[in-house]
């Protein structure tokens, strides 16, 4: 990533909005437009040709959807936002870790609100705080019709509720369909481990493991209910690896 300002690709088949994206690009001071396609197979062949920092791209779009090329490029160092007027895409899309979604049609301010979570990225890339789009800082879960994204430092233990999952954070208790397992293999195992067969916790909130004469083990984390979980026999070892212990 190089410094700002930031190199720009618009894809957006539809002229008044192709118009109205360059405007409020040009009105970001950190930003730089340095391509447009109007279709999708224009913009696979330009994101080929050239390494752009960060692209606003449409969803239904003449050749290739936007979807589709989400998929095959999700990968890139380039950070993706989507300007659609659909909102059914947004799970899948935030999945492939699109950086923000903008419903159309949305204001200045809601896209400047974009474009600084999208500075925000592009800073810490550059700074080596995240080397790579693999690893990741939030989660992204749908609960309750809203897709949320989720600080992972915000985030104390996720315990397994039948065939869902409750999100434990500092803020509030988020319930999502997706199983434990699922969940497990999106986190970062350096700072999430699975105590139980019920519980994964985030290691940094955890304060004390104790042993029980019934030889069982126990943990209590750093937060305002002082929350105590069990610990499987199975899973001790490497928690008292992880915790150093």
């Amino acid at each position: 990533m190089v410094s700002p300002p930031y190199s720009v690709l618009i894809i957006e088949d539809e002229y008044p909005a192709r118009m109205l994206m360059m405007d409020y690009v040009m009105n970001c001071s950190e930003l730089k437009l340095t391509g447009i396609a109007e279709s999708g197979d224009k913009a696979l062949n330009l994101l080929e040709e050239k390494q752009f920092d960060l692209v606003f791209m449409d969803i239904n779009l003449p050749a290739v959807n936007g979807m589709d090329i989400l998929r095959k490029e999700h990968n890139r160092s380039t950070f993706f936002i989507i300007t659609t007027a659909y909102s059914e895409h947004a799970v899948e899309a935030f999945d492939l870790d699109a950086t923000d979604y903008l419903l159309k049609p949305f204001s200045f301010e809601r896209f400047r609100k974009s474009v600084d979570k999208a500075l925000r990225f592009l800073q810490e890339a550059k700074q080596n705080k995240q080397p790579s789009k693999g690893k990741i800082t939030n989660l992204k879960i749908q609960s309750d019709s809203a897709v949320f994204l989720l600080a992972l430092e915000d985030i104390q233990f996720i315990s397994a509720n039948n065939k869902s999952c409750v999100i434990h954070t500092s803020q509030k208790d988020y319930e999502t369909s997706k199983l434990l397992k699922e969940i497990e293999e999106k986190l970062p195992t350096e700072q999430f481990i699975r105590i139980h067969k019920g519980f994964l916790v985030n290691l940094n909130y955890v304060t004390s493991l104790r042993y029980d004469k019934g030889g069982s083990y126990t943990i209590q984390l750093k937060n305002e209910d002082e929350t105590t979980l069990p610990v499987g026999r199975s899973f001790a070892q490497n928690l008292k690896e992880a915790l150093k212990l």
